[in-house]
């Protein structure tokens, strides 16, 4: 049987590149549960591909990443069995996680327990590389003496404050950077690929002075704002590093500055807050608001117990070793308890296999 794994048109994912391709520009791809998920449906004589290998219209099951809006006015997913599966948040696709968009597909699968009912919405946890927990061990005293702080590994910032009702933590997450550049630059790091330029050029009034003002002085504006904002970020940015580096990177520092790139949706936990666990160097967390119903409290620092980064750097800096080693006595507990069956690829991928199969009646 042909199968169709709809995916964004987007050249590293077509051509199967989604279940073979190490890192997405120098990231570590995190789509690998496909991979898995492609296996386990083999086992049952379905061939799964991207779309354009195998065509959707010659194909009897469609599973569609992230990807609602093809299928809303076309013929070629009727009468077939089609399925939704939800990864990226709707802070930027809104129109995958409307509930008008899902009505063409016969089954959604999802992350957000808050809507899964077991009769059309499937939950699935953000299923997370644990491969690096190969790499984990306990940080001893003089391991975590001879740590650097704190460190921060992200490409995404919002330099201007969000409108009201987002939910992005993108400028939380610059705000933090700035304050700990600023401040205590000698004890934090920042890791991060190419930042793209238009990062720093924003600033409030800028949609209006656009409007007002000639080009010319808009754009001297703009360059002073970024040159600013640049400066900031040059301070403590150690470039970027390779995806198979980035474990014993974080193994270099006591604390990681582990933001999702957006708060308040449930069971949207990243591989942010696990990477963190696998260099058993203990992360500050700041995304899902029920965190502490996936992961137990004693592992992560929780950003939103604190007031603002001078407190919550007070409190990092003046945490001795028989304190961290509690934080990193659950971390072990943990990675070594039922962290594979909860978050690791092939049950995750589970999950939605046994699904489908029970509709196919195999």
């Amino acid at each position: 049987m042909k199968a169709t794994l709809y995916v964004i048109e987007d050249s590293v994912l077509l051509q199967n590149g989604i279940f073979f391709n190490e890192s997405f520009y120098g990231m570590k791809n995190n789509a690998f549960m496909f991979s898995e998920l492609r296996k386990q449906l083999a086992q049952h004589n379905i061939d799964l591909a991207t779309q354009d290998i195998n065509l959707p219209e010659n194909s009897e099951l469609i599973i569609s990443l992230d990807n609602s809006i093809p299928f809303q006015n076309s013929d070629w997913h009727k009468d077939r069995k089609t399925y939704l599966v939800l990864s990226e948040p709707a802070t930027y696709y809104p129109y995958n996680w409307s509930p008008a968009n899902h009505k063409v597909f016969d089954k959604i699968f999802t992350y957000d327990y808050s809507i899964v009912d077991n009769e059309r919405y499937f939950h699935y946890y953000f299923a997370i590389d644990l491969e690096e927990n190969k790499l984990y061990r306990p940080v001893t005293k003089d391991e975590f003496e001879k740590r650097k702080l704190c460190v921060l590994m992200a490409g995404s910032f919002g330099v201007v404050k969000p409108p009201h009702n987002s939910s992005s933590l993108l400028h939380e997450r610059y705000l933090t950077l700035k304050w700990l550049a600023k401040n205590h630059p000698d004890e934090f790091d920042l890791y991060s690929r190419i930042i793209h330029p238009k990062t720093y050029e924003s600033f409030r009034g800028l949609g209006i002075l656009q409007k007002l003002a000639p080009s010319s002085i808009t754009a001297q504006l703009t360059r002073l704002a970024a040159a600013r904002r640049k400066a900031v970020f040059d301070i403590v940015n150690r470039g970027p590093i390779p995806p198979d580096q980035k474990i014993p990177v974080l193994r270099q520092y006591r604390f990681n500055i582990a933001y999702e790139n957006t708060g308040g949706l449930p069971g949207y936990l990243t591989e942010k807050i696990f990477d963190s666990f696998a260099a058993c160097c203990v992360p500050v967390y700041w995304g899902d608001p029920d965190v502490e119903k996936s992961i137990p409290k004693a592992c992560f620092i929780d950003r939103r117990d604190f007031k603002s980064n001078q407190e919550l750097y007070l409190f990092l800096k003046q945490m001795q070793y028989p304190e961290y080693k509690q934080y990193a006595d659950a971390i072990t507990d943990f990675v070594e308890g039922v962290e594979q069956e909860k978050f690791g690829s092939e049950a995750n991928a589970r999950r939605i296999s046994d699904v489908i199969l029970r509709d196919l009646s195999l």
